[in-house]
Formats: structure tokens, C-alpha cells, sequence
């Protein structure tokens, strides 16, 4: 039988029952991926009317960050997994914004994140790793087009 020191603490990302606040998410991170996280929230926060709240998603993506705008989209905008194994970010779109999107104009490791994602029920889900500023800059760019279009007077 194992002993009390034998069992391992979980941390605030999988433990289903303990609501983590954004700092506790963020905290097992080192400066370069915490300087990624804290990049792609200010990017993601300063659009309107996106809101940040922290929901849990299920396994695999646990506690993970939410940025959603209910006035111009049924789904979030963005969700910001905060693994600390691997962080990622993903993209959800619909194939008519994909199909709007001039995808020529974007890095190809951006747009092959995005055409070859898995589609489900008629939406994309991209994701990608979060790795570096410069990646990150090429992710946020897809987010920018999306609100471009989601913000457009129809």
C-alpha cells in the first residue's frame, strides 16, 4: 500500500475539483514559455469584446484559457492550453471563415496548422504548440484576420 509520501501532488491544470486562478496556471512556467503565455493573452485580451475566463475543457486540454466574444461568435475565439508539458493554442473556425481568410498570406506552418487540423461538425480545430515569439507572431496573425472578419458590418 502506498505511503502518503508516495502519492504525487497534482497540479493545478488537472485537478478537475480546484478551480486554478490564471497565476496558478502560469506558474510552472519558465521566463522564455511564460513570456509566449503572457504575449498571446495581452494579444488575445486586447481585442473587443473578447473575454478571458478559465474553464475546465476535459481531458485532454484540462483547465485552460477562454477567450470568447458571445456577440460576434457562437464559439470561443481562442483557447490557450496551458499543459506544462507543451502549451498550446488553438483556433476554432468554421470552414466559411477558413474559405474567407486569404490564406496565401500566411506563414505556412499557420496555414498548414489550420487545413490539415481536424474538422469537426464544419469547424477547424487548429492547434499549435507554443515555441517561440516569432511562431507565436505568425499564430496571432490568424487571430487578427478572424476578428477582422467576425467584427465586419455584414
Amino acid at each position: 500500500m502506498p505511503t502518503a509520501t508516495e502519492y504525487t501532488m497534482r497540479s493545478s491544470w488537472e485537478n478537475k475539483f480546484d478551480e486554478p486562478t490564471i497565476d496558478d496556471l502560469r506558474a510552472g512556467f519558465g521566463k522564455q514559455v511564460g513570456a509566449l503565455i503572457d504575449g498571446a493573452r495581452d494579444k488575445l485580451c486586447s481585442y473587443e469584446p473578447v473575454d478571458e475566463s478559465v474553464s475546465w475543457q476535459g481531458v485532454p486540454w484540462r483547465w485552460t484559457m477562454v477567450y470568447s466574444a458571445p456577440d460576434l461568435d457562437d464559439r470561443p475565439i481562442a483557447y490557450l492550453v496551458l499543459d506544462p508539458q507543451r502549451p498550446l493554442i488553438a483556433i476554432p473556425m468554421t470552414a466559411e471563415l477558413v474559405e474567407s481568410i486569404p490564406m496565401h498570406r500566411l506563414k505556412k506552418h499557420v496555414r498548414d496548422g489550420v487545413l490539415l487540423s481536424r474538422k469537426v461538425v464544419g469547424v477547424y480545430w487548429s492547434t499549435w504548440e507554443l515555441t517561440s515569439k516569432s511562431q507565436l507572431q505568425d499564430i496571432l496573425e490568424l487571430v487578427h484576420r478572424k476578428m477582422k472578419l467576425l467584427t465586419a458590418p455584414k
